[in-house]
């Protein structure tokens, strides 16, 4: 119980860092797409600010003085028109105004043309000299690149404004056009991707509070089964206690789905109930006062040495292989007692038993699937790790050579991300099977799934030059397949990088240094450009 608070501590202790992380994962993921909304906005209103000044005719421009003459002139009032349109077809601009140097002060901005109408407060007239911050205006003039202010508000609302060069028919800046657009847009577009981040990072958290929350109650149920398994494990052996003393009484003999066999010393057949006949196919007539014919096929000495334990302990549990009577074998689960007379003599043998064919079958069936990776077939992490402990003792014993060869698909991210997990699936089939065909042809070899695109191969038997050898046997045989990985960096198709260690136990390492020799073998097959074998 100790343990398992301990582990509990450090679960809640990771959450937290993980959920830590998520918070400030998303406030920087906010801030990089309100900032992709205002790239956005700006690119948009810089387009605007060059198409108005693309449509002011240049000759106009430079026909005008940029002085109180020019009232009146056509050059202006072509302008003014000019702007004035360019107004009119956006409803979100405001302000439209030509600029240019002052002829009599070229170091300040001066007005050349405005779309106000001329009794507006806001008008400027031809001449007069802009007293606002001009470092835009004067950036676009030399150096022609249209320009937006960052978004203000004033007592109208939120605006934005934009600058534009105009230019000649050689591309020389002869003024520079400026306007000031509504910024409802602009705020509803970065106020946009802002509330798209804090959906997709609050999703992510409370994903992330889900699983967490999930993991607490799996580990919850964890403890409750063992404590489950444990009473069962108690009330199974109070059940088979219990069945050394049944009476033989005949309610119980005839109604019982357990078969019941009564035996003389003799273990001739005395009696036996309907749910015998049911399970082996004899009828009580056909067995009555013969030898029990279900074990005619059974180890003998087996059965001699259970007759033993039996005589001296008066009672035996397991399981044993009988025959039906069309000759089917069939698995049974029972228990032998001994009852005595008061001289403490053999009088009977009590054998009670149930068919657990169902039983065995699912056994088996659990055992298999508990050791078999469910995509490739192969055998999965647990069974290798089982099977190398299993050949490293082999080893140990025999002082024979032992190799472990490490594989890894290439940028199988990349894979799965570009051609999607069902093409990743067949992928990871097709080479667990082109490894598996490789590898049969070597005694021993144990081809396993490591985990995720990782495989292993164990070879008993084998010392580091028929390991290598046959390494890069298991490398062609992938890329032979020719499976399309455009996005691997070092070939067109799917390729593996591979790392082998060689140990002949005992020599000093243990099988945590075979492991970690594979594992670092890899790791440089995969600094060293992949698709390729390294030698620890």
């Amino acid at each position: 119980m100790l343990l398992s608070r301990i582990h509990d501590r450090h679960l809640a202790w990771a959450g937290a860092i993980l959920l830590a992380l998520t918070v400030l994962g998303g406030h920087w993921f906010t801030g990089r797409m309100q900032r992709v909304g205002e790239n956005m906005e700006s690119a948009r209103v810089t387009a605007l600010a060059r198409t108005v000044a693309a449509s002011i005719e240049a000759e106009q421009v430079v026909a005008l003085h940029g002085d109180s003459s020019d009232v009146g002139s056509p050059p202006l009032k072509n302008l003014r028109a000019q702007l004035q349109g360019a107004r009119a077809a956006n409803p979100d601009f405001r302000f439209v105004y030509l600029m240019r140097p002052a002829a009599a002060k070229p170091s300040v901005m001066a007005f050349l043309a405005d779309a106000e109408p001329e009794d507006s407060a806001d008008y400027s007239p031809p001449g007069e000299q802009y007293t606002g911050e001009d470092d835009d205006l004067w950036r676009a003039w030399n150096t022609g690149e249209a320009l937006v202010q960052p978004a203000y508000a004033d007592a109208w609302g939120r605006w934005v404004t934009a600058v534009a060069p105009v230019a000649d028919a050689k591309g020389r800046t002869v003024a520079v056009v400026g306007m000031d657009v509504r910024a409802d847009a602009w705020q509803a577009t970065i106020s946009r991707y802002r509330n798209f981040a804090l959906t997709i990072s609050a999703l992510v958290l409370l994903l992330e509070l889900l699983f967490l929350w999930g993991l607490y109650r799996q580990r919850r149920a964890n403890r409750q089964l063992a404590t489950l398994n444990g009473r069962m494990s108690q009330q199974l052996g109070e059940l088979r206690a219990a069945q050394a003393g049944l009476s033989l009484a005949d309610v119980v003999v005839q109604h019982t789905g357990e078969a019941i066999i009564l035996l003389d010393s003799k273990l001739r057949v005395v009696r036996v109930n309907p749910a015998f006949s049911q399970i082996s196919g004899y009828a009580a007539a056909a067995v009555l006062g013969q030898n029990m014919p279900l074990f005619m096929h059974e180890d003998q000495a087996l059965l001699r040495r259970i007759r033993e334990q039996v005589d001296v302990s008066g009672h035996w549990t397991g399981t044993l292989w009988a025959t039906r009577a069309d000759g089917e074998a069939f698995p049974l689960e029972g228990s032998i007692n001994l009852v005595r007379d008061d001289a403490g003599q053999a009088l009977h043998y009590v054998v009670v038993f149930r068919d657990v064919t169902v039983q065995k079958r699912l056994e088996d069936r659990l055992r298999e699937l508990s050791v078999t990776d469910g995509l490739t077939g192969l055998p999965n992490r647990r069974a290798f790790d089982e099977a190398l402990e299993r050949e490293w003792q082999r080893c140990m014993r025999l002082r024979e050579p032992m190799s472990l060869v490490m594989i890894d698909i290439d940028h199988f991210k990349a894979f799965n991300d570009n051609y999607g997990h069902p093409a990743g699936d067949r992928a990871l089939q097709q080479v667990a099977k082109a490894l598996l065909a490789a590898s049969s042809k070597v005694e021993g070899a144990q081809v396993a799934r490591y985990g995720g695109e990782e495989f292993a191969v164990i070879l008993p038997r084998c010392d580091a030059p028929r390991a290598a050898q046959h390494a890069e046997t298991l490398r062609a045989a992938v890329a032979a397949l020719g499976i399309r990985h455009q996005h691997n960096s070092v070939s067109d198709v799917v390729t593996i990088s591979v790392g082998v260690s060689a140990h002949t136990p005992p020599n000093g390492v243990d099988l945590d240094a075979l492991l970690l020799d594979a594992d670092q073998a890899l790791y440089r097959a995969k600094a060293r450009g992949r698709n390729g074998v390294q030698l620890a």
